[in-house]
């Protein structure tokens, strides 16, 4: 049975890692980075305790990247770009990366 909660990939136009994730919360505070995904975009080495870029038209969030048990998570930032986009439960949210630090 395939999870659909993430879906990750190459988006076949820019042939960039990316991935499509479910919000199963009301108001996350972080969000799990699938381990598939991490591996495409850092390899074994991500980037923790570092900021990435979030980029939604003219919006821009830093996020940083933090280590759980699960593996690496969005962490602090992530809040207010939940804030500021409205996310809610069962939403979906798709990543590509443009480089290991942007996605968009």
């Amino acid at each position: 049975m395939t999870n659909l909660s993430t879906i990750v990939g190459i988006d076949p136009l820019h042939n960039t890692p990316s991935f499509l994730k479910l919000i199963d919360e009301d108001f996350p505070i972080f969000l799990e980075l699938p381990n598939d995904f991490a591996s495409m975009v850092w390899g074994d080495h991500p980037p923790y305790k570092d900021s990435v870029k979030i980029v939604d038209g003219d919006n821009i969030w830093f996020v940083r990247v933090k280590k759980t048990d699960v593996g690496p998570v969005l962490a602090d930032g992530f809040t207010k770009l939940v804030r500021d986009t409205s996310v809610r439960k069962y939403d979906y949210l798709m990543f590509q990366t443009y480089g290991p630090t942007s996605f968009f």
